[in-house]
């Protein structure tokens, strides 16, 4: 069976900045609830075994455990901005919070979560413009930034084309804050 990854285009253009192993984590959650059939909501926690972390991605089994409990501390604390139009057509600037709840259990090696509220329509409720792919096509990547720029390319495969993006937004769009990268030969590495 496929592992896909299924997401709003409104999350794919949001502005964000998680590092690899949370960007992994929700990845995984999303997968996991996709094929379990349990769904994703706001009231019920999504398990995802330390096992399948290194299953997909390939990584030694006590990184593993000490990355999936560092990315819970991390990740609670995210939050990721998004627009979205009013009722009267006005754009509203959105902000909100990945997760909801999220812990680690040492004893199993497993992280639950729940995602935050206003993330679930982004991966559930996908009728109109979504983007999917299989979870293989980025388990080889290696940075944040490189799965970002593959979802915000993936996102116009069905076009066959990419707009021009301003470098600003370009920059908002991976988590790339002002301070950083702000040579450009530093950024285009």
């Amino acid at each position: 069976m496929k592992e896909l990854v299924v997401k709003d285009n409104a999350l794919i253009n949001a502005s964000y900045n998680l590092d690899l192993v949370e960007q992994r984590l929700i990845l995984l959650a999303i997968v996991e609830a996709r094929e379990s059939g349990r769904g994703i909501n706001a009231n019920d926690p999504l398990f995802i075994h330390a096992e399948s972390y290194i299953n997909h991605f390939g990584v030694h089994r006590n990184t593993a455990y000490q990355a999936l409990k560092d990315a819970c501390k991390d990740l609670f604390a995210r939050q990721f901005s998004y627009q979205e139009l009013s009722p009267k057509g006005k754009v509203i600037n959105q902000m909100s919070r990945w997760v909801s709840q999220i812990g680690y259990m040492d004893d199993g090696a497993t992280v639950n979560l729940i995602f935050a509220a206003a993330i679930i329509p982004f991966i559930t409720r996908l009728e109109e413009q979504f983007t999917s792919y299989e979870l293989k096509q980025i388990s080889g990547l290696t940075t944040a930034y490189a799965v970002r720029l593959y979802e915000l390319l993936i996102a116009w495969r069905s076009t066959g084309k990419t707009p021009v993006i301003e470098l600003s937004d370009f920059r908002q769009k991976l988590g790339v804050l002002e301070t950083e990268y702000s040579r450009m030969h530093d950024f285009k590495k």
